[in-house]
């Protein structure tokens, strides 16, 4: 089975077999993030630019960057690539954790391409199996650790508001994100978007996975083109996927489960799944992802579960210090749609990768009485683990290695000590300028963290650093 211990102990075999290092993802996946040129293979490193001129020689670069390429190599020598650090963080703790590089090796559209990817030299071009791809950055969404890269409505508050003001630095500078090339790309001829429709041709035949993400996808017309084409000419090896916030106007979302019906019920695809995000339950995950309506959230998440019976979904909580305190509702949240809605193979899926960046909101921000509440959590989804209307055991295994992964970045130093202060500071100077921008209450909704933003604020407040 998918994602269980035999699984995952199978996968780990065969890439250790190939070199300690090796990745499949590195090969079979892609992130392609056509607005602003740039592209990773797996979520966890940052993503590089795709040079223009290799592009322009061929669209298959969009995903065989050179530099890519030589990642490729090092992992067939055996050398840990550093981009690669959150996976080598999880190998070496002292017990046993298994890593997204174990994850990915057993996932359908890796395994039946071991021996496709060992038998070829490392710097020659193949198509991905499992692709997303991101047209556009237009969104209606601000959410707390995300920024003007990918969501057009933090552009608009930084605009008319500047970047926020941390301890040491300015946090979402616009000209900063301009000199790393960080800002989407608003020309109307996009030079990426022109290659990937020229790759499509020969590209979408190897595809066995193809997500569009975003931005906010179902506000994007490149995302209702890929819909349109499909319907015409159906895609039937293809897995089909759309991230959503799903707090998009009425009019987007009618047009979408009117498109998407006639895909699944045709069967011009072989699945269909939405992805969404959400990092906790009720006022605080509207307050987490601004912008967020959670009831008309509830209702779309049911109309489309009820309207294509046939459809999966997917949850992605981005886990991070404020997804704490609720959690467990969340997850009380997900069992009930489980056991109302995971009928004949249907699933309703949960992910659960853990922030990094900005630090300031990873759940290493916080002080040690929260690692006992996370144990909670990881206690309460051991007693509730189902194959099919519960929590699945993989999830529980995500989760505590959460808890590894916070317990093993204690502090152990004078300069981690400071580090760690520094990151405390930088929270509360950025949700309490966060409250002001944005009309929220941080203390209000996360009352249950009383105690550790005022623990925040009084760093603040001895360092003589302002709230601004």
């Amino acid at each position: 089975m998918h994602n269980d211990i035999s699984s995952i102990e199978e996968s780990i075999k065969k890439l250790n077999a190939v070199s300690p290092s090796f990745c499949m993802a590195k090969w079979m996946h892609s992130t392609i993030h056509l607005n602003l040129g740039r592209t990773h293979s797996c979520h966890l490193p940052n993503h590089h630019k795709i040079p223009v001129n290799e592009i322009t020689k061929n669209p298959a670069s969009l995903h065989n960057t050179s530099f890519k390429k030589d990642i490729r190599k090092m992992m067939l020598k055996g050398q840990r690539p550093a981009e690669c650090q959150t996976c080598w963080d999880i190998e070496d703790l002292p017990e046993k954790r298994y890593s997204d590089r174990h994850f990915r090796g057993q996932d359908q559209w890796v395994k039946p391409f071991y021996d496709k990817v060992i038998s070829q030299k490392w710097d020659k071009d193949i198509n991905p199996t499992y692709l997303e791809v991101s047209f556009s950055s237009t969104c209606n969404f601000k959410c707390s650790y995300c920024g003007p890269t990918y969501s057009t409505a933090w552009i608009q508050e930084v605009e008319e508001k500047g970047p926020y003001k941390l301890s040491e630095h300015e946090y979402q500078s616009l000209s900063e994100l301009r000199k790393q090339g960080q800002m989407p790309i608003t020309d109307n001829v996009n030079p990426y978007v022109e290659a990937f429709w020229e790759w499509w041709p020969t590209l979408k035949h190897d595809l066995l996975n193809f997500r569009i993400t975003g931005g906010e996808p179902l506000l994007s017309v490149d995302t209702f083109k890929v819909l349109s084409m499909i319907d015409e000419e159906p895609l039937p090896k293809v897995e089909l996927s759309v991230n959503s916030n799903l707090g998009i106007p009425d009019k987007q979302f009618e047009k979408f489960i009117a498109l998407t019906k006639s895909i699944v019920e045709n069967k011009k695809v072989r699945h269909f799944i939405v992805h969404t995000s959400l990092d906790t339950y009720g006022a605080q995950a509207e307050y987490i992802r601004n912008g967020l309506d959670f009831k008309k959230f509830e209702n779309y998440v049911e109309r489309y579960l009820t309207e294509l019976p046939r459809s999966d979904i997917s949850f992605t909580c981005t886990f991070n210090a404020l997804s704490i305190v609720s959690f467990i509702k969340y997850l009380e949240w997900i069992i009930s749609l489980r056991k109302r809605f995971c009928q004949d193979g249907r699933h309703i899926y949960m992910d659960i990768p853990h922030l990094k960046y900005p630090t300031f909101q990873s759940c290493a921000v916080l002080t040690n009485d929260y690692a006992d509440k996370i144990r909670k959590i990881v206690e309460f989804m051991e007693t509730r683990e189902h194959p099919v209307y519960g929590i699945k055991s993989a999830e529980t295994l995500k989760m505590r290695r959460i808890l590894d992964w916070i317990e093993s970045k204690r502090p152990q130093t004078p300069q981690q000590e400071k580090e760690l202060e520094r990151n405390q500071i930088n929270f509360y100077l950025y949700f309490s300028q966060h409250d002001k921008r944005r009309g929220t209450d941080f203390l209000r909704t996360f009352s249950e963290m009383h105690d550790f933003y005022k623990h925040c604020q009084g760093l603040a407040e001895r360092a003589s650093v302002s709230s601004f």
